[in-house]
């Protein structure tokens, strides 16, 4: 059985050691170390989607903090020495046992003549429970099963008849819009107990917190509400699958004590936060120039000038004015703090930090920078690179591959798609480019860049590979996606693409390579949709 990622198992040892130290020797800095480390494999374990060792970290965690304050408290008593080591078997058990459910869909490109096959992804089980022939189930099947999971159908009084944890379970009402009977309710709870890594779907969940809070006690993780289709879980299912590989993060520490830098790097390493310290603040842009930070813990007072100086001076240069800047300091005075947050801090933390406060500020802090960065450069329905984010990566990459290297552009179409909207709704359409999004993602390489570019309308890069090859490897995807099945409530239905390719050296600018690869895609409509046409000029003057 494949095992958890490699952070995962590092920090679920560090942490068992961390706790057998502590049992020997029963210092107060061994326990906190212990619950530093507890409090990053709970981070860790909730972007992995476990849900059910999240919650179990989370009570050890909670019970952990009431010993945390007090040097006096320690060694702790026996009994609850006893309680914490029971917990933590049982988490670092489930850790041993169970893989991530996350699917680790690695792009791949096809190096031989002919296919792709289906290299780019691994079955994953997903438990449908639901009343025999409910239509919902057959749909869910069949498109979940064109990406490579394993749908298996169970009535809601059976279980599933493997012990290996789906990766997700879809709980499917018998009547739509009304409260979960208790039976169901029992149903939950003990596939819960049994399964506590997979991710619970209840649908069809009526829009009163009675509902939602009981369905939640029992152990679901997302309560569908009324009114959102088969499309809707579907998306919500492929959404989970995809692994995004998150960048470490980084802050930068301006802070004249060596002292004090030293108790926050290893607070923040602790958490899994790289850092790098400056003592001077003069030194400021040309290190953040060259490290790239997420966020800056700022001191206020130092030689040269005070933080809030920094701050301001930072919040001159426009590619800096959104970074995060939290000032720490010894500084008590209340309106010397609101002055320093009015003048470009973001948040304010005295001197001495909880470490784990400062590691969850300073996450929180960069995980919203993150977020704001990645919409302003993101398609928010497909997570795809929008229109102007794809115009300057294919710059980059064109730039990239002057003058002697390769470089094709496509530009692809989804046929007819206004009367798929109109046939089925919007929410149906939503899925169907969805489903062209992750297919991409699916196929392509890491390098590649894929982009939506307006509506159904999406653009693709690949750098590297000449255009015979290019047009195979997108021929394979034009064929997969007519087959593919999309998910509505009377059924499935099927639709196609149309795709115009320009490529190095016909066109030799990024507006002329889009322009063609468009003109393509206009002469691939004109003669009949669903297929895939080269831009060729040679081709034109022969």
């Amino acid at each position: 059985m494949p095992n958890f990622p490699n952070s995962i198992l590092a920090l679920a040892t560090t942490l068992e050691r961390g706790w057998e130290s502590y049992r020997l020797r029963g210092e107060f800095d061994l326990f906190v170390e212990f619950t530093l480390s507890l409090n990053g494999l709970t981070e860790q374990l909730h972007r992995q989607h476990l849900p059910g060792l999240v919650r179990a970290c989370q009570e050890l965690e909670n019970t952990a903090l009431t010993f945390f304050a007090d040097r006096e408290m320690h060694p702790i008593p026996l009994d609850q020495a006893v309680a914490i080591e029971r917990k933590l078997s049982i988490i670092l058990g489930e850790l041993r046992r169970h893989e991530t459910p996350a699917i680790l869909a690695r792009r791949v490109l096809d190096t031989a003549e002919g296919n792709t096959a289906d290299a780019w992804n691994k079955p994953r089980r997903v438990a449908i429970v639901a009343r025999q022939g409910h239509p919902w189930s057959a749909s869910l099947s069949e498109q979940l099963g064109f990406f490579g999971f394993l749908p298996e159908a169970i009535r809601w009084d059976e279980q599933p008849g493997s012990d290996e944890p789906p990766l997700a379970i879809i709980f499917v009402p018998d009547v739509e819009g009304r409260a979960y009977p208790p039976p169901a309710i029992a149903a939950i709870i003990a596939l819960r107990t049994r399964f506590p890594t997979s991710y619970f779907y209840c649908l069809s969940v009526p829009s009163n917190l009675q509902s939602i809070v009981l369905l939640q006690r029992a152990g679901a993780d997302a309560c569908v509400p009324v009114g959102n289709k088969v499309s809707d879980v579907l998306s919500r299912v492929l959404d989970l699958v995809e692994m995004h590989e998150q960048e470490m993060h980084r802050v930068l520490i301006v802070e004249d004590s060596a002292t004090a830098v030293a108790h926050i790097r290893r607070s923040l390493t602790q958490h899994g936060i790289d850092s790098r310290a400056i003592n001077d603040p003069r030194q400021l842009l040309e290190t953040a120039a060259e490290y790239r930070p997420d966020a800056i813990l700022m001191d206020m007072y130092m030689p040269f000038c005070t933080g809030v100086e920094v701050t301001s001076a930072l919040r001159q240069i426009p590619e800096y004015q959104a970074l995060p800047v939290i000032y720490l300091s010894s500084e008590t005075d209340i309106v010397q703090q609101v002055e320093a947050l009015r003048l470009g801090g973001d948040q304010f933390l005295t001197k001495p930090v909880n470490p784990i406060i400062l590691a969850s500020v300073v996450k929180t802090k960069i995980e919203r920078y993150r977020e704001m960065l990645y919409s302003g450069q993101h398609d928010s329905l497909t997570g795809l690179l929008n229109h102007s984010t794809s115009k300057v990566q294919i710059e980059r990459l064109l730039q990239g591959a002057l003058p002697d290297g390769e470089l094709v552009v496509a530009m692809i179409d989804i046929d007819r798609f206004k009367m798929v909207n109109d046939t089925y709704g919007h929410p149906v359409g939503d899925q169907v480019i969805r489903s062209l999004a992750w297919l991409l993602r699916g196929r392509l390489r890491n390098t590649d860049l894929i982009g939506r570019y307006g509506g159904e309308e999406f653009i693709v890069a690949l750098p590297g590979i000449a255009p015979a090859h290019a047009q195979r490897l997108l021929e394979q995807i034009r064929e997969d996606f007519s087959q593919l099945p999309h998910a509505h409530a009377q059924g499935t239905l099927r639709t196609t693409f149309s795709c115009g390719i320009a490529a190095l050296p016909d066109y030799l600018t990024a507006s002329s390579l889009i322009g063609a690869a468009d003109d393509a895609l206009l002469e691939a409509k004109r003669a009949g949709r669903n297929r895939i046409v080269l831009n060729r000029p040679d081709a034109a003057a022969d």
